[in-house]
Parts: C-alpha cells; structure tokens; sequence
C-alpha cells in the first residue's frame, strides 16, 4: 500500500513537474515574445523620435523658406508699386506728348492755309503785275503814236507820262510786296519744314513711349 501510494505520489510528482515545464516554456516564449515586442516597440520609438527630428528640421525649414516668401513678396510689392509709379509718369508723359503733337500739327495745318492763301496772293499779284505791264506796254505805243504828233499830243503826253510813272510806282510797290510775299512764303516754307521734323519726332517719341508703356505693363 505504501508502495502504491508513494507511486500515486511519484505520478502526481511527475504531472506536476510536466505541468510546471510546460508552464515554463510558455513563460519563456511569452518573455521572448514580450522581448521581440519591447524591441520592435524600441525600434519604432527610435524610429519615430528621428522621424520628430526630421520634422522639426522640415519646420524650421518651412519657417525660413515663408520668411524668404514673405520677404520676396514685400520686394515684389515694392517693385510693382515702383512699376505703377513709373507707368503713371510714363503715360502723363505720353499724354503731354500726344497733346503737343495736336498742337503742333494744328500748327502746321495753320501753317499750310496760310501758304495757300500766300500763294492765291502772290498769284494775284503776278496777275495785276502782268495786267500793268500789258497795260503800261500799250501806254507806251501810245505814247510813242502820241509823240509823232507833238502838236495835239503835248499835253496828253503829259499826262501820259504821269500816268506811266504812277504805273512804274505801282508796279514797284506790288513787285516790293510781291517779294515780301515770296520771303513769307520761303519763311513759311522754312517753318513747315521744321514743324513737320518736330511732328515726325514726336510721333516717334510717342511710339518709343508707347512701347515702354506696354512693355511696363506686360512686365506687371
């Protein structure tokens, strides 16, 4: 009996013992498993603390690269308004010289009528002129048929030679106003002339200017 009971012990003994090594195989897989845990969970905290790292540097990256936009967009600003401001002083410019071109070609229109009417005068008077000398030339056939009769023709002769003279100074005076009328006209030319340059060079100035004026403006 005492056998048998010390058999029922070694039995339990020896369940127990098993019992016990199984337990301490599934402690010691759950150590390991706990081990490989802490581990992979160590490895990530390493991993997420440069990943922190990486991310601070990223921000103050980010914070520098918004100041340097910040302060590239303060000089933009400074440039644009410079921009407007030049364009503005561009175009009243323009405007300045686009009215003094109206000016000078109402000038030159001015100019222009003066001479046709110049030259309508100067036709005139070229005709009176030519109309006296036709007329003087008859005068002088007349005198001449005058002369060979001196008797009847003294006093008409007289007369007729005042006349002629009255004619001469009358020619005189138109050919005197005849010339003065052909310095205007040569003045008058000389002005045109130069009135014409100072209109060709406005324009051009008012296309160069006109062509910054787009240039600022495509460049805004």
């Amino acid at each position: 009996m005492e056998i048998l009971e010390l058999r029922e012990r070694i039995d339990d003994l020896l369940q127990q013992n098993n019992k016990y090594f199984d337990e301490k195989n599934s402690l010691e897989k759950t150590v390991a498993a706990i081990n490989d845990v802490r581990a992979t969970q160590k490895s990530e905290i390493n991993k997420l603390v440069d990943d922190n790292q990486k991310l601070v540097k990223l921000a103050q990256d980010n914070e520098k690269t918004i100041k340097n936009l910040e302060l590239e967009k303060s000089n933009l600003i400074s440039r644009n308004d410079e921009a407007n401001f030049e364009l503005k002083n561009t175009s009243n410019k323009l405007k300045m010289k686009e009215e003094n071109l109206s000016y000078t070609i109402r000038q030159l229109d001015d100019m222009k009528l003066a001479n046709i009417k110049l030259q309508n005068t100067l036709k005139d008077y070229e005709m009176q002129i030519d109309n006296l000398r036709n007329e003087n030339s008859n005068l002088n056939a007349n005198l001449q048929k005058e002369k060979m009769s001196r008797n009847e023709s003294e006093k008409n002769g007289d007369r007729l030679e005042n006349v002629i003279a009255d004619r001469d100074r009358e020619i005189n005076r138109l050919i005197g106003e005849l010339d003065d009328s052909k310095r205007n006209g040569n003045r008058l030319s000389d002005e045109k002339f130069v009135l014409e340059s100072e209109s060709q060079k406005l324009k051009n100035h008012i296309f160069i200017l006109t062509e910054q004026n787009e240039k600022v403006g495509r460049d805004n």
